[in-house]
């Protein structure tokens, strides 16, 4: 019940060593991400206002650990540790292209997750925004680019950005 009725909570992403059968019973109840989690297919089951079994939590929880694997770029810029360095070695490996995919459920690319972390240095957002500056720019399903984020969730993040794209503007 942790984030029960937290509307504007759109995005979860649950740590790779988390024990789920410790998470707790409903835990995106009446939020973002459990219409998120609808859409997908998967839902809480309820009588009445009780949860009708154990295994739909299990099941949602499951969702929520897993529900990224699809976008693996975009977990590692929601990691609490991220550092330039693994921005980089990714990139380095999977191309330039990678900062401009998409995720399937919330239409954000990685630089929105950078931007949602309030833990990402603000010289890893730049490093990601030096790879291609457009994707500052990049709306998410919610009307949202990157900026915003930064500007509500990391302040730091935003002056790299707001720098980035002022050393790009002069160097052109």
């Amino acid at each position: 019940e942790a984030f029960r009725y937290c509307r504007s909570m759109r995005l979860l992403i649950l740590p790779h060593d988390i024990d789920l059968s410790n998470v707790g019973r409903d835990i995106i109840c009446a939020t973002g991400s459990s219409r998120i989690a609808e859409d997908a297919g998967v839902a809480y089951e309820w009588n009445g206002n009780r949860i009708t079994e154990e295994s739909t939590s299990r099941r949602v929880n499951e969702w929520l650990f897993r529900h990224m694997d699809e976008a693996p770029f975009h977990k590692v810029c929601c990691n609490s540790s991220i550092t330039t360095k693994q921005i980089n070695d990714y990139l380095t490996q999977n191309g330039n292209d990678i900062a401009l995919s998409i995720d399937p459920y919330h239409g954000m690319t990685p630089m929105h997750m950078l931007t949602t972390n309030p833990n990402a240095p603000a010289e890893t957002i730049a490093a990601l925004l030096d790879v291609n500056v457009e994707v500052a720019f990049c709306a998410d399903n919610e009307g949202n680019i990157s900026l915003d984020y930064a500007r509500d969730y990391n302040i730091g993040g935003l002056v790299g950005i707001i720098n980035g794209l002022c050393n790009h503007r002069h160097a052109a």
